[in-house]
């Protein structure tokens, strides 16, 4: 099951990149590297206005440009921290507020989990099924690709009895074993999706 990949085109890239709100001078590579909630949000802001017909207002910028406006936008919204942005609560009340301001309800669903893969499996799947992006949130995980992180799931695979995801992560289409990063140890594991 896999969302529409091309509303994740940015120009070369597969979502957006932390490092465009320093290279734009939006805030210094500190926050930067801080801000990768920052692109999850904008990553599924761009994606529910260019699939949702009646959400169409989040969002109508059609350029690299326009999408680090978004960042910016959303940047002043979630306001990250030394931590980023450390919780689905943080991030479901920015774009909650995003979209108010546009005059637009979304409806969030959230989980956490950190024992339960089947219960974090079926909830990625059913956010995906409903046509929206997957914002994973992990916290100390030992492979960097999860570390203190927010990634975008845009799709599930299953390949011999094994499940993989897409995702958007720093700007690249990756795919990841969801069972090698279910078993690893962390302190938090969540995800959060919108309609």
């Amino acid at each position: 099951m896999i969302i529409d990949q091309k509303s994740f085109e940015i120009e070369g890239s597969f979502g957006g990149k932390q490092n465009w709100l320093l290279e734009h001078g939006i805030t210094s590579k500190f926050w930067a590297d801080r801000s990768c909630g920052v692109v999850a949000a904008a990553n599924l802001i761009k994606f529910i206005s260019e699939n949702h017909l009646d959400k169409r207002n989040l969002y109508q910028g059609q350029t690299k440009d326009d999408y680090i406006q978004l960042m910016s936008e959303l940047y002043k919204i979630l306001s990250p921290r030394i931590w980023g942005i450390p919780s689905l609560t943080k991030m479901e009340k920015g774009i909650m507020k995003y979209s108010k301001e546009r005059g637009i309800s979304l409806v969030s669903s959230k989980n956490t989990w950190l024992f339960d893969m089947e219960e974090g499996s079926k909830f990625i799947r059913q956010g995906l099924a409903l046509n929206s992006p997957v914002l994973l949130l992990t916290w100390n995980h030992s492979d960097k690709n999860f570390k203190n992180h927010w990634i975008t799931i845009t799709g599930w695979d299953i390949v011999y009895g094994e499940e993989y995801m897409t995702v958007s992560n720093w700007g690249q289409k990756r795919v990841y074993s969801y069972k090698e990063w279910a078993i690893e140890r962390s302190l938090f594991k969540g995800a959060i999706y919108f309609q």
